[in-house]
């Protein structure tokens, strides 16, 4: 498992070493990322805000500001960001600079009252013109949220505004510049502007910059990087704390120290980061530090996902859905998988699919199903492109269009997807629903298959090299490529690995490595390998003749499909004691929960 540090959908992931998917705390960007209050120079002392307010009272522009920071800052006085805003307005009323930023900045973000963007507008353009440069900055923001269109007038403006030192201009326009977005990319420039966006006091600039560091892994800079995430979380800035807990769990300018990087996600899940739980969760769902809590990730991840987190919802739902950290909980999980698959995620949508079509502990809905399966198969999801395909092609849950699944199923295969080239052979083999017969390309998807470590399509391919069937014989080579099904943990490729093996097929005869790969291949459930077993264990080739455990092969041989066991274990039945045949049954039993959970863990 290796380590990645996301990042929001703008910016590219880095892989950093060996240890589990860490977070940036950037995926939803607040308001007060993009919007940013504008300076508060000279807020009047505590001991003066009566006599402050009497002035205001009477009139006085300046004043009445100075009370709006009060209410807003909570300086002597509960903070009150309607009596702020009302307060702002009265100043901005009088034309006063400050108080005109002010007010445009909540009108914008919606605080103190509603969201009013053609009055934020009007009291940021006021604003910019008597020389507030904060003021163009957010005016920018507003265009960008409410008028894309009009990206260039924007961008113009977050340079004006940057140029007169707007510390949230420079922030803003660096993160465009480093990102390539609305402007061409210049990481150099776009570098410069957030490290004086960072120096002028921005604490965003600061969780930015301490990410770039951490994500190109520049050691020179690692030092640079671990103060800045102190400093954003000094701050109690959520994003902050969480980007701190990434440099613990990194050891990136810091001592590596998970349990202070659990506490620093923690906290800034506390504070309202979602990614924050995330990262706890992902931190408590690996074992390789000695953390490991299933419970605690399980809840972790449904606090992430209450915040609105994406990949928390997809995580808690397949924990409450698999009984992962807890009870299973298949009506719980749902709501979790839906509001995932419905945020974009195509694993999510790859599962929910299979659970509402195949009815697996909700009432059957093949229609939506087959609906959520498309959704992922349109994001290039290849489990679901297999679903949705095979469904289409027999018209289950939608009218069948067998034309449609051949082109879907043909493209993901030619796109390198080993189990979507496997199934593509299949149909080629079978000529299936329509599809035209062709053993010799269906033999050379096979072999493309096995080649990208599908093991079901490495047994297919040896078994027609070793036939000679559409393809030149080649024993040789049939045994190597059964030894790949083999070692992928195909069992039909084991059980024909270890025939091959113990004969000395296609190369030198090894009977204790085929004698391993009969066992493994028996223990997946293969019936052949198991009839074959408990002749050998009855007769004590290889090993002490046992016939209550041969009895055992035998029964589960029996009881997968091969009735010719049946024979041979009436045969070992009619020589065995009642307590003898009783303990034989308890060995099958013993060995199918075995197999079972084998077949599980595949």
């Amino acid at each position: 498992m290796r380590l990645r540090f996301w990042c929001r959908a703008s910016l590219l992931a880095v892989s950093v070493s060996v240890l589990v998917l860490l977070v940036h705390a950037e995926g939803n960007a607040r308001p007060s990322d993009r919007f940013s209050a504008p300076a508060a120079p000279g807020v009047a002392p505590v001991d003066s805000l009566p006599a402050l307010l009497r002035r205001a009272e009477a009139g006085e522009a300046e004043a009445q500001y100075q009370v709006g920071l009060a209410y807003q800052f909570s300086i002597g006085t509960a903070r009150n960001d309607a009596a702020a805003r009302q307060w702002f307005a009265r100043a901005a009323a009088q034309d006063h600079t400050r108080a005109l930023a002010s007010l445009g900045y909540m009108q914008a973000v919606g605080a103190g009252g509603a969201a009013d963007p053609a009055g934020a507008e009007q009291s940021l353009r006021r604003a910019g013109e008597r020389g507030e440069a904060t003021a163009w900055a957010n005016l920018a923001e507003l265009i960008l949220a409410d008028r894309p269109g009009e990206a260039a007038q924007a961008m113009a403006l977050l340079e004006r505004a940057a140029a007169a030192g707007a510390v949230n201009a420079r922030y803003r326009l660096g993160r465009f510049l480093i990102e390539g977005e609305l402007v061409p990319a210049d990481p150099v420039r776009g570098r410069a502007l957030l490290e004086q966006a960072a120096e002028g006091g921005s604490p965003f600039a600061d969780i930015y910059l301490a990410y770039l560091v951490l994500e190109a892994q520049n050691e020179a800079e690692a030092a640079h990087g671990f103060a800045l995430a102190q400093r954003a979380a000094a701050a109690e800035l959520p994003a902050g704390v969480n980007e701190l807990g990434r440099y613990y769990m990194a050891g990136f300018g810091t001592a590596r120290d998970p349990k202070r990087a659990a506490a620093l996600f923690a906290r800034a899940g506390e504070l309202g980061e979602a990614n924050g739980w995330y990262n706890l969760a992902l931190l408590h769902s690996t074992d390789l530090y000695g953390l490991s809590d299933p419970a605690q990730a399980r809840q972790a991840a449904i606090k992430a996902a209450g915040l609105g987190h994406v990949a928390a919802a997809d995580m808690a739902g397949r924990m409450l859905f698999r009984g992962e950290g807890g009870p299973r909980d298949r009506p719980g999980a749902l709501p979790y998988l839906r509001a995932a698959a419905a945020g974009g995620s195509a694993d999510a949508q790859n599962l929910l699919a299979g659970i509402l079509f195949n009815g697996d502990g909700v009432p059957a809905d093949p229609k939506a199903g087959m609906d959520w399966w498309e959704k992922a198969a349109l994001q290039g999801h290849g489990g679901a492109v297999n679903n949705f395909a095979t469904y289409l092609a027999t018209g289950r849950g939608r009218p069948a269009d067998p034309a449609r699944a051949r082109q879907l199923l043909a493209a993901q295969a030619e796109q390198g997807y080993a189990p979507s080239q496997f199934r593509w052979a299949l149909w080629q083999e079978q000529g299936w629903q329509g599809t035209k017969q062709d053993l010799p390309a269906a033999i050379g998807w096979f072999r493309r298959a096995a080649e990208n470590g599908h093991a079901a399509a490495a047994f297919k391919y040896a078994a027609y090299l070793e036939a000679g069937e559409g393809v030149a014989a080649d024993v040789p080579a049939a045994r190597r490529w059964y030894g790949v099904g083999a070692e992928g943990g195909n069992a039909d490729a084991q059980f024909q690995f270890a025939r091959m093996l113990d004969a000395g097929e296609g190369g030198p005869a090894d009977p204790a490595a085929g004698r391993r790969w009969l066992e493994r291949s028996a223990l997946q459930g293969n019936p052949e390998a198991l009839f074959v077993l408990g002749d050998l264990t009855y007769r004590g080739e290889g090993r002490q003749a046992d016939p209550l455990l041969a009895w055992a092969y035998l029964r589960l041989a029996e009881e997968f499909g091969m009735t010719e066991a049946g024979g041979n274990r009436r045969y070992i039945e009619s020589r065995l004691l009642p307590a003898d045949l009783n303990r034989a049954a308890v060995m099958a039993q013993g060995l199918a929960t075995a197999i079972r959970r084998e077949r599980e863990d595949e």
